[in-house]
């Protein structure tokens, strides 16, 4: 299956002055540089519209850098999907950018290796649950699928995050 596209193709990220994901002016960034614009042959249509999350996907992941993001991952359940920040409804893992101990930021960084590979093996579908789109922080909710199963879920029958029960639990 392809994932969903536009009809006619949105404008560039750097021919206009808002943040793909939420469609607000983005903050300043002060020691930030732009991101090198895409070669025309290269560039993916942004997806900005909750509905048009839903769908299959097969992208290639990477690390995200500090700016820039456009389809990488952040932690184990946190990531960018063609200028969509994605965060995994279903799971939670640890930190690895304030962790509280050096064990929180060594399964932390397991846990978004691990995300990553499992993002990168096959194609996957986003499929939205409940009836928040958005958390706290601009992030879509969504549950990433496989085959019918939640890569959520595999992360945690590997010992790599927890089920989401509502609020974070500490790990130290």
């Amino acid at each position: 299956m392809a994932a969903a596209y536009w009809p006619q193709d949105p404008p560039r990220p750097e021919e206009q002055n808002v943040s793909l994901a939420s469609g607000r002016e983005p903050p300043e960034e002060k020691s930030a540089a732009l991101p090198a614009p895409l070669p025309e042959e290269q560039f993916e249509r942004p997806i900005t519209d909750a509905k048009a999350v839903l769908g299959q996907f097969s992208e290639t992941f990477s690390i995200c850098p500090r700016s820039g993001r456009y389809t990488c991952v952040v932690d184990g359940d946190t990531f960018w999907i063609r200028g969509v920040k994605v965060r995994v409804a279903d799971i939670d893992t640890p930190e690895v950018f304030q962790p509280q101990c050096d064990f929180e930021k060594q399964l932390g960084d397991r846990a978004t290796d691990r995300f990553m590979a499992l993002l990168n093996a096959a194609p996957f579908e986003l499929h939205r649950v409940g009836s928040r789109d958005e958390d706290g922080n601009d992030r879509k909710l969504r549950v990433v699928v496989r085959d019918g199963r939640s890569l959520g879920d595999q992360l945690v029958r590997e010992g790599l995050a927890r089920t989401w029960t509502g609020r974070r639990e500490p790990w130290c």
